[in-house]
């Protein structure tokens, strides 16, 4: 029996490796590294709603463009041939397409409360379903009978395997094609919680993104017979919007993520960075986006410069720009600020690496976070930050930080200037950091969610379905 990990994000990607990105990417780069003829890479065609694999030479070729800062262009996967195109969707399916169609032309106010509404009705079929499996026309067996007849020839899986996936999968996969593989080939399914922040806070996500996740996660809990959460925060938020809802509870594990920089240690700076790294400067590393709150880092450099501040470090930003931000980057362009604070994009990680050892400290003023890479990355170069104190950001940095509401821009301006007068203090602050904290690298994070995998396929092996 194999275990698969499904690599869809890794190979689309065409930018810098962070937050769910890496979360996979560096999963990967583990798995290969193990050398193990059980372990197998797939991905997810949307097109044809099937999955194929993908080979070693492809994956690596897709870490090497991430190394590098996504500077090359995904590599488009071949077709898949068209007479493996499953000939036709199961009733669930059509039945749940047309469901959410109809709920998505309702008035916004009434959306939530019709899809608790859908999802309870869809757990009782369910349950029914299950207490009588021999029940002519269940609509679970006959997504079970559709997914032996299509499905399974689609797919490079074979009975009993596990699966593993950690990525985009909103965006990128259809569970209900993962549920029919699962029920047809009686496949262990291990999926991952990042966070559920589109559901806790919509106002600071992608319209149209919201709208897809109360559904993304009840058909998690119905696929998954294990949810991989990167945080207790994480873990917690799901638990209580599934019970919420009516919905399933798998097996919950919280698996701590990696801060470790795949880069090079010999590799010198480009020419983009270089002189940088002679210069002072604080460091906040993050797609600028409303959630991740740079709005209170320019604020607090407003007051400071307005209040005759001197002798400011820059403030730099690394990362692409999202979504919601148009107001800010044009606030960042004014000629008073902008020698003050600098935007980098496309940062590859051994840059990356040398921006964290030469800054002076690392902010995240993150309004809300399911872990926080970037403070676990600050740490593992024995940086000093300066962060929020919101959801999950202390269960990273314990008591080796200092954090701050992130709505207080007094306080924020208040405490950059004084960790800039007092040079002494953050020094302090990193030498307890270098002795103390104990960094989890990202080989550490994909062991974990390998020996999950292996206790799956061994309680796969072990179950009467599978005895000799």
């Amino acid at each position: 029996m194999s275990i698969w990990l499904d690599i869809t994000t890794t190979l689309a990607w065409g930018r810098p490796a962070l937050g769910i990105v890496r979360v996979e990417a560096e999963t990967l780069r583990h798995f290969l590294s193990l050398e193990d003829d059980q372990v197998r890479l797939c991905r997810f065609e949307r097109e044809s709603s099937t999955y194929h694999e993908v080979s070693r030479e492809e994956a690596l070729g897709a870490l090497a463009r991430l190394d590098a800062g996504g500077h090359a262009r995904p590599a488009q996967p071949a077709a898949m041939p068209k007479a493996a195109v499953p000939a036709s969707e199961p009733l669930e399916v059509r039945l749940e397409r047309w469901g959410r169609n109809t709920i998505a032309r309702l008035p916004g106010r009434y959306q939530l409360k019709a899809r608790h509404w859908a999802l309870q009705c869809r757990s009782i079929v369910r349950k029914f379903s299950s207490s009588q499996p021999q029940a002519t026309g269940n609509v679970l067996s006959a997504v079970t009978a559709a997914a032996r007849v299509h499905l399974q020839p689609a797919s490079p899986f074979d009975k009993g395997d596990t699966y593993i996936s950690l990525g985009i999968d909103w965006d990128q996969k259809d569970l209900s094609v993962l549920y029919a593989l699962k029920k047809s080939l009686e496949l262990k399914v291990i999926l991952f919680c990042h966070d559920i922040i589109p559901i806790l806070m919509p106002e600071y996500c992608v319209p149209g993104v919201p709208e897809k996740f109360p559904s993304y996660f009840a058909d998690v809990a119905w696929c998954a017979d294990l949810i991989l959460c990167n945080s207790e925060c994480s873990r917690n938020d799901l638990l209580d919007y599934l019970h919420s809802v009516g919905a399933p509870v798998p097996k919950l594990v919280t698996v701590r993520l990696g801060g470790d920089i795949p880069a090079s240690a010999t590799q010198p700076p480009s020419a983009e960075i270089a002189d940088l790294l002679n210069e002072r400067y604080i460091l906040f590393v993050s797609t600028i986006e409303a959630r991740k709150n740079h709005k209170v880092l320019y604020k607090a450099y407003k007051r400071l410069l307005s209040a005759g501040q001197k002798d400011l470090p820059k403030l730099i930003f690394v990362g692409m720009q999202g979504w919601g931000v148009d107001q800010l980057i044009q606030d960042l362009e004014e000629p008073s600020i902008q020698s003050h604070i600098l935007r980098l994009q496309n940062v590859s990680d051994s840059d990356l690496a040398h921006l964290y050892r030469h800054c002076l400290f690392t902010t995240y003023p993150s309004l809300y976070e399911g872990w926080g890479i970037p403070v676990a990355e600050s740490l593992a170069y024995g940086r000093f930050c300066l962060a929020s104190d919101a959801a999950s950001i202390p269960e990273v940095g314990g008591n080796l930080i200092e954090y701050l509401s992130p709505q207080d821009e007094s306080a924020w301006a208040e405490r950059i200037a004084w960790y800039v007068k007092n040079p002494q203090a953050v020094e302090s602050r990193q030498e307890v950091i270098r002795n103390d904290y104990r960094p989890v690298r990202w080989s550490d994070t994909g062991s974990a969610i390998f020996q999950s995998a292996v206790a799956a396929r061994n309680a796969a092996s072990q179950s009467p379905a599978h005895s000799d």
